[in-house]
């Protein structure tokens, strides 16, 4: 390691993980890269592994790395934060922070609305629904699988429209056919990913993800879409603006 770590008065474990984080802000570390080994830091610097271990959980401490069971130490995602105060559909909200964002279709077809989507869309079970079924992936890396439901008699056509790996779904049902999504409910809640998302975000059994539900409605109330999502936890942060409620 080039930076001399006599020249600091604080603690080793402190110093070492100081030009680990100097390592990661310049670039020379990216999101994803594998840390040197305890061992290797400890040769480079002539610290213990013990003492090595400390500056590496430091950093872990502070989410600028993450441990993989019997892989290493990574250095972590940046969070992306999700506001819950705005609508905006996936690629608006990603591009608004500056990030690139692409998808993967996994399906794209028409089925008949189950008891659920039934219900979220306020039509009839077996109602025809074209459903949208893709991973998002934000600066080329995984971090969402998000499968959409629009009843077909609102949108007739719209998986012909465009190619959805590229294009945003809202900018098509504006363009096309003049919705305006005007609110939304949205619920969301902690779970272990399952098998769909396992396969899809390239996650472990035990990684913990959030779930998202949305219903999407117009200006006149008429419910325009049913999603459902799920997010890998270590990417994302919710950001609540609340006031505070007048005594009654």
């Amino acid at each position: 390691m080039a930076i001399d770590l006599v020249l600091e008065d604080a603690p080793l474990y402190q110093r070492i993980a100081r030009l680990l984080e100097d390592r990661i802000d310049s670039g020379a570390l990216a999101s994803g890269d594998r840390l040197p080994s305890e061992r290797q830091i400890a040769d480079e610097t002539g610290a213990s592994r013990m003492t090595a271990r400390q500056a590496l959980k430091s950093l872990e401490k502070r989410g600028l790395v993450e441990t993989r069971v019997g892989r290493g130490v990574f250095v972590a995602h940046p969070m992306i934060e999700k506001e819950s105060r705005t609508l905006h559909g996936f690629t608006e909200e990603m591009e608004r922070g500056g990030r690139k964002v692409s998808s993967v279709v996994l399906d794209a077809g028409i089925g008949a609305a189950d008891q659920e989507v039934a219900r979220a869309l306020d039509i009839p079970e077996h109602t025809l629904v074209h459903r949208l079924v893709r991973v998002r992936l934000v600066d080329a890396e995984p971090l969402a699988v998000e499968r959409t439901e629009i009843p077909v008699a609102l949108a007739p056509g719209l998986l012909e429209k465009t190619d959805f790996s590229k294009d945003s779904l809202y900018r098509v049902l504006r363009e096309h056919y003049g919705f305006m999504p005007a609110e939304a409910e949205e619920t969301v809640r902690a779970d272990l990913a399952d098998a769909a998302a396992i396969s899809a975000l390239g996650l472990s059994a035990v990684t913990p993800v959030l779930k998202f539900t949305r219903r999407t409605f117009d200006a006149a109330g008429r419910p325009l879409e049913y999603v459902r999502s799920v997010y890998r936890a270590d990417c994302f942060s919710m950001r609540v603006r609340l006031t505070l409620a007048r005594p009654s």
